[in-house]
């Protein structure tokens, strides 16, 4: 053997072993029951939701996750259980809850549609913040999808929308 055949096999000898198996596994997934916790954009965002005579503006910032609808807290201003479910709908989908401080103004309509509208809202300004991420999520779930239903106007001659008078034979 030669002085180069000797420095050469060294240095093979010396070289990292080279990889002969192929994974689809990256390195860096988390470990059996480890959280998966998904990034998201530090910085605030607002949107605006309609829904039947509803109109809410809404402002996400980054904080402790509190609430607060024209001035009030969040159990405060809906009380119904199923009211307070809507409006954190988007939040729970993308898994922030309490990653933001949420600050509506809400007018008009009933609590039913400002639920609706405040929903709606939160999942735009949501979309604001991260659209890559978020927006498949929120699109799939249907929040960012406008519900058009508006009640019907009243027509002349009827005493509400459809309600006819009452007819009389004689």
């Amino acid at each position: 053997m030669t002085v180069a055949d000797q420095t050469q096999t060294e240095a093979l000898e010396t070289e990292e072993p080279q990889l002969t198996e192929y994974t689809s596994e990256s390195t860096d997934t988390p470990a059996e029951g480890e959280e998966v916790r998904r990034p998201s954009a530090s910085a605030p965002s607002a949107g605006t939701g309609r829904r039947k005579q509803a109109i809410a503006r809404v402002r996400i910032v980054p904080g402790a996750g509190e609430w607060k609808i024209n001035g009030r807290t969040l159990e405060e201003y809906f009380p119904n259980k199923v009211h307070q479910q809507i409006v954190n709908e988007p939040l729970k989908v993308l898994e922030l809850d309490g990653a933001y401080d949420v600050l509506v103004r809400v007018h008009g309509g009933g609590p039913s549609g400002q639920a609706g509208a405040v929903r709606l809202g939160v999942a735009r300004s949501l979309n604001d913040v991260d659209p890559e991420l978020n927006r498949d999520t929120l699109k799939k779930a249907g929040f960012l999808t406008r519900d058009a239903r508006v009640p019907e106007r009243k027509k002349a001659g009827l005493k509400k929308a459809r309600k006819a008078p009452q007819y009389s034979k004689r």
